[in-house]
Order: structure tokens, then sequence, then C-alpha cells
């Protein structure tokens, strides 16, 4: 049996409503991301405040350098796990944009397996 109009058309709007669906995981993937740097840009100014302030504080050289060592090492450690943040929200995000195309590519290889094993 070939399909028919509205078979044709169900699936095209349902590719349709993938689309859609997709562009707004997009959307708000890019509005996460967007926010959660602007935090991120804030609260790292905070932190060179802070840093400033202390290292401003040393009253000898040794001090001085004791202080930015310690500042240092904050600093990978805060680096380091913002930067495993940032990749399972990127993670996240990707799966979220691509699971409706991903399930409409699975409709349409189910649809092309079948319509192969009647043609052959």
């Amino acid at each position: 049996m070939t399909p028919s109009f509205t078979d044709i058309a169900t699936f095209n709007q349902d590719a349709i409503d993938s689309i859609v669906k997709t562009n707004t995981a997009v959307a708000k993937g890019y509005e996460t991301m967007t926010k959660y740097f602007a935090d991120l840009a804030g609260k790292s100014f905070e932190d060179a405040v802070d840093a400033s302030k202390k290292l401003a504080a040393a009253k000898t050289v040794i001090e001085f350098v004791q202080i930015q060592t310690k500042i240092a090492q904050e600093s990978i450690e805060v680096a380091m796990e913002e930067g495993k943040k940032i990749t399972e929200l990127a993670t996240s995000i990707t799966k979220d944009v691509t699971a409706p195309m991903t399930e409409r590519f699975k409709v349409g290889a189910a649809v092309a397996t079948k319509a192969a094993k009647k043609a052959a």
C-alpha cells in the first residue's frame, strides 16, 4: 500500500514540529549558557576584588607570596570545577537540542525500512 496524502502530511507536520522543538531547545540552551556565563563573570569579578584586597593587606613580601600562592591554587580549583560544570551543561543542552530530530530520524528510518521490505 502506498502512503496516502494524509500519511505524508502527518509525517511532514511531525517533522516541522520537531524543527520547532529543536529551535526552542536551542533558544533555551543559549539563554541558559548566557545566564551561566554572566553569573560566572560576576563571581569572577568579585573574586578578583577579594584577591586584590587580600594582596594589598600583605605586610611582607613573604606574606604576599603566600597569599598569591593560595589565590592561584584556589583559582585553579575553581577553573576545574567550572570547566566540569560547563561541560555538563553543554552536554545536557546538546541532548535536549538533538532529541527531537533524533526521534524523527528513527521514525524516518522505520518508514524507509518498511517501504524497502515491501518493495523487495
